[in-house]
């Protein structure tokens, strides 16, 4: 198999992937009409004890999420808010509401003044809730920088500031939540308390490692007066893709859905799985998110460096005669969001010829990678992806080949 062939495998397996994190087929999984009930999972909201019923959407995948649930309760919802990240609505179609609706497009994955406006807009949303009032929250990955609404006292300049120097720490994204949650009134479960005395259903869109509620969006409803429904997760989007390969006739392997760590020691060691998989020709998928520390000045993302260092130990494997049958060896890293880091790229592909290619071009791949220059790395090779905005966000997914 070619290198043009693996990378057209590689990207249908990540279609299927994707296709399975789709939020709204997310969403129809979870939540179901009947009549007046409104089912979510197993429990009913009989929508006649309800006279307020009102969305709040927030997240990358916040559009397609309220699209679906929109479209179960159109006439029923007295309020919409929807926020998402800058281009993320581009082109969406809207049903019919007769509700006041607001969308609001803000900065990831730092926050700007939008995802300040934004966190007033929740705020006002909750406010004036009674007892009669369902609040119903689709959450997903992104709304940690989407939505701001700091503590009186903290500006959105050392807010900034602070979540700069998180995204530069190498703290994995849970470590980097809980010091968000506490500069803000809605994290940590600070929208929940702020719409009490109104009940809060969460629909929520994991992209964090084990799906824990304290994490995800810094816990914009982790309280015990939510009832919190977990739409849709990592793990659906790599079983999907180890399905799709196994119909291509790869012995398939779901390594993990917990994959953390930095990305370079992640991709050197998928770079050994991979390279002495017994079975031939051998899928091997990988969820979770790594961490960077940046230490150089270079532009990229986890899942670029992660590809790049792969590239590199494919090429140190080869160059000792360990594996001197390497034949095709082939992955794809991506965020199933669309964006990695501060990119216009997803992720990247990395092959076996990878650093031959780059060595061609008069490109160091070690000197790319201590820059943490990825993007440009890649980008002169053509090995960038390049989705766009997916409408999904469940961590990222590396799908590595061995044929």
């Amino acid at each position: 198999m070619s290198a043009d062939e693996a990378r057209a495998v590689l990207s249908a397996l990540i279609q299927a992937a994707l296709r399975a994190a789709d939020p709204v087929e997310s969403i129809r999984r979870h939540l179901r009409r009947i009549g007046d009930v409104l089912w979510a999972d197993e429990r009913a909201y009989d929508l006649r004890d309800w006279d307020d019923v009102r969305l709040i959407a927030v997240g990358k995948a916040a559009v397609p999420m309220a699209q679906a649930t929109i479209g179960l309760l159109a006439d029923r919802l007295s309020r919409v808010l929807v926020v998402t990240k800058h281009g993320h609505s581009t082109g969406a179609r809207w049903p019919t509401l007769s509700a006041p609706f607001t969308l609001i497009e803000a900065g990831h994955p730092l926050p700007d003044a939008q995802s300040q406006a934004a966190g007033e807009a929740v705020c006002a949303a909750l406010a004036g809730a009674s007892a009669r009032t369902l609040i119903i929250v689709c959450v997903s990955g992104g709304a940690s920088a989407l939505v701001v609404a700091p503590h009186a006292g903290i500006s959105l300049a050392s807010v900034r500031v602070v979540n700069e120097a998180l995204l530069r720490s190498g703290l994995d994204i849970r470590e980097m939540n809980a010091v968000r949650a506490r500069l803000d009134r809605l994290k940590g479960g600070g929208l929940v308390r702020l719409a009490q005395p109104a009940r809060v259903l969460a629909l929520i869109l994991s992209d964090v490692v084990g799906d824990p509620l304290d994490a995800i969006a810094s816990g914009l409803t982790n309280d015990p007066g939510a009832h919190n429904v977990l739409v849709g997760n990592n793990a659906q989007a790599c079983q999907a893709a180890a399905e799709a390969a196994a119909k291509l006739g790869f012995a398939t392997h779901v390594v993990t859905t917990t994959l953390t760590g930095e990305a370079r020691d992640c991709g050197r060691r998928i770079a050994h799985d991979v390279a002495e998989a017994r079975d031939v020709p051998a899928c091997l998928i990988y969820g979770g998110e790594t961490t960077v520390t940046v230490r150089g000045d270079g532009k990229g993302g986890r899942n670029q460096e992660l590809a790049l260092a792969a590239a590199i130990a494919w090429d140190e494997l080869r160059a000792s005669g360990r594996l001197t049958a390497l034949s095709n060896c082939a992955l794809a890293a991506l965020g199933s969001d669309g964006s990695d880091g501060p990119t216009d790229a997803a992720g990247a592909f990395a092959f076996d010829d990878t650093v031959q290619r780059a060595n061609a071009l008069c490109l160091d791949p070690h000197d790319y990678l201590a820059r943490n220059d990825s993007y440009a790395f890649f980008d002169r090779l053509g090995d960038l992806i390049r989705t766009g905005p997916t409408g999904t966000n469940v961590a990222d997914v590396i799908i590595a080949l061995r044929i």
